[in-house]
């Protein structure tokens, strides 16, 4: 199984080459990251959660459409702060200096 770092293809090309990040912006960079990567993951789970409750809700007799459209707001809600994330995660992946990038005369 791939972890985050191999997945995102960051796994040996951040902080161990020349021209490369310093050491401290690296460990600052790995900790911004692991935090977005745990905000991703808990703002996904939120919205397996809602969806969860509003299929009970769904279910209850009568159904209760009042708390399934409110579940429904939440995980909307849910969904864009996940995206949000995924934004900024991108935007700071942008910022960090990359062997590929500094090989590749385009970039």
């Amino acid at each position: 199984m791939l972890t985050d770092q191999q997945f995102f293809g960051l796994e040996g090309s951040l902080c161990n080459a020349k021209d490369q990040m310093p050491l401290e912006t690296c460990v600052e960079f790995a900790r911004t990251y692991d935090a977005q990567i745990h905000e991703i993951v808990d703002a996904i789970t939120a919205a397996i959660t809602g969806a969860q409750a509003g299929l009970n809700w769904l279910r209850a007799e009568p159904p209760n459409l009042g708390e399934v459209r409110e579940t429904l707001n939440s995980i909307a809600n849910d969904g864009k702060r996940a995206a949000e994330i995924v934004v900024r995660l991108r935007a700071l992946m942008e910022k960090i200096p990359r062997a590929d990038r500094a090989a590749d005369p385009s970039s």
